[in-house]
């Protein structure tokens, strides 16, 4: 995330603070239980001169990963304390050199630290799947559900996920583009998957949650779910943060509906039964999208920051829950990519659905009974367990031939989700306090068109821009912000069609090669294949 250091009001660079900056560089806390050893993804440096999106060479070893959002430290806060003038200043340490950066495509045959780590990923999708749903028939349940645009939620999460495809996907994975870097180009998750695949709203506000202090969290389970304060308080001391633990928070689902068939053999005003029903039904909605999409690293607590979002059962289809679920997903790819991190979290059934979309010969699948046309992509598949070894999917990613990837795959899915304009938005789009960038102009094929140099990333998703600017953005000046159809350039007639110079300058960029184990020399295939096509086809054109 971006330092707000002295910065202006509107994002602008400023002098202000300049001395303040540097004490604040020399005593700025550590981050908790990372150590910084090398340079984070978005401090690569570009390829001005082709104009388009480079990530720099991605590294595995000597690369930091991102910290949380939470972990932040208060910059403006430190500026803004009152200090005692005259007292001898701490003489600042040299700065210390950064370790060598080596990357990982070229990774020696020795180098099994790098070409052997397996990431271990945090998934709860059998939470989902297992807990007891109450019968269609109960209305006062599946109504409230059903409007929220969140029940599907419930249909499209895999009892089996191939950890191994996921984790070789994380490996290729640019923060500064939002994209996976291929043979093929660069091919990102936007918020057409999202609506596609999971059948999210990918309209509408953006969650805008902060982090509460205990007694607010307190009072918000206490009104919303009805928990007296001294079980409330017990658990908060258990998680020791703002959480509630899974079994606690199903515990209050079905309570709650135990109450109400109570209140209803005793005759009890119908508002005492609704009341009781509400609560069963934000116990419910909190523990779908905590296991879903903002399943963390803990995979045993829900955050009840969330809760807020279903204070009123009528407006929670208002929220943007695919943006929340893409960025979400993002934010755990960014950490994924560093080759410190050991874990993967967020909504694992997301991107395992969409490599079955895009990739169907690259894992085990297989069709899902009792699918029907109007129901989400994700629930179409059932997935395998696949290979154990990330090592076979890198030489198949390695290898990866145009036929091999589906560009679009959603064409015969417009009649129930259409391309509307929001897909096109480029800009950032964010969750609380995480953001993502949201770049079509990366991959156009993706939308059968053909893909052009992209713009520079920081052309659409401006650095510095905070939180409110990025929703007014979002929610205002949508219209502004999309790709209109002359940008978009050439419908596609082919698979590989690509403006000529765009693979020439994106082999430039990128090093989208990683070298196996078991194939330490030179790669069954040149990477430099299609620059030497579109050489050829140039000379040609010249005859």
């Amino acid at each position: 995330m971006e330092e707000n250091i002295g910065r202006g009001r509107h994002g602008k660079a400023s002098n202000v603070n300049a001395s303040a900056r540097k004490k604040f560089d020399a005593i700025r806390p550590a981050k908790r239980g990372r150590s910084k050893q090398g340079p984070t993804p978005a401090q690569q440096t570009h390829d001005a001169e082709a104009g388009g999106s480079h990530t720099g060479s991605r590294s595995r070893l000597g690369q930091a990963p991102m910290a949380d959002a939470e972990d932040d430290f208060d910059a403006d806060q430190f500026l803004n304390q009152d200090v005692e003038y005259g007292e001898p200043e701490t003489p600042q340490q040299p700065p210390q050199q950064p370790p060598q950066v080596v990357l990982i495509w070229d990774a020696a045959e020795n180098d099994h630290e790098v070409l052997k780590r397996n990431l271990r990923c945090q998934a709860s999708r059998k939470k989902v799947i297992n807990i007891h749903k109450l019968p269609r028939s109960e209305r006062w349940f599946w109504d409230p559900l059903e409007a929220s645009g969140l029940e599907l939620l419930t249909r499209v999460n895999f009892s089996v996920l191939d950890y191994e495809v996921i984790w070789a996907f994380v490996e290729i994975w640019h923060p500064k583009t939002s994209t996976f870097h291929l043979l093929l180009g660069e091919l990102g998750i936007t918020l057409d998957d999202p609506q596609c695949l999971l059948h999210l709203p990918i309209q509408g506000k953006f969650l805008n949650h902060t982090k509460m202090s205990r007694e607010e969290g307190a009072d918000m389970v206490s009104s919303y779910l009805g928990v007296v304060r001294e079980e409330i308080d017990l658990t908060f001391a258990a998680t020791n943060e703002v959480h509630l633990k899974d079994n606690f928070l199903q515990t209050i689902y079905k309570e709650k509906q135990t109450f109400a068939e109570k209140a209803i053999a005793e005759n009890k005003p119908m508002h005492v039964v609704k009341l009781y029903r509400e609560r069963s039904v934000r116990a419910f909605m909190l523990h779908l999208v905590c296991c879903t999409i903002f399943n963390n690293k803990s995979n045993y607590y829900a955050d009840v920051v969330y809760l807020q979002y279903f204070h009123d059962l009528s407006c929670v289809h208002e929220w943007n829950w695919g943006a929340a679920a893409l960025v979400h997903l993002q934010h755990y790819l960014d950490h994924g990519s560093a080759v410190s991190t050991t874990q993967m979290a967020g909504y694992m059934s997301f991107p395992q659905g969409w490599i079955i979309a895009h990739f169907p010969r690259l894992s085990v699948w297989v069709d899902a009974p009792n699918y029907a046309e109007n129901m989400p992509l994700n629930a179409k598949v059932v997935p395998g367990q696949g290979h154990k070894d990330a090592v076979v999917y890198r030489s198949s990613l390695d290898n990866i031939q145009t036929y091999d990837c589906v560009f679009s795959p959603y064409d015969a899915h417009r009649q129930v989700r259409s391309l509307i304009n929001a897909c096109w938005f480029s800009g950032w789009l964010r969750c609380g306090k995480l953001k993502c960038k949201h770049l079509p102009e990366c991959v156009l094929r993706q939308f059968q068109h053909v893909q052009c140099i992209p713009i520079y990333p920081n052309t659409s998703a401006t650095s510095g821009m905070n939180l409110c600017e990025i929703d007014c953005v979002f929610m205002e000046e949508l219209e502004l912000r999309i790709f209109d159809e002359e940008m978009r350039g050439q419908p596609v007639a082919s698979l590989r069609d690509t403006e000529p110079g765009y693979m020439s300058w994106f082999y430039r960029v990128s090093h989208p090669i990683m070298r196996s184990v078991q194939a330490p020399g030179s790669p069954p295939r040149p990477p430099n294949l299609e620059v030497l096509i579109e050489a050829a086809e140039a000379r040609m054109t010249l005859i």
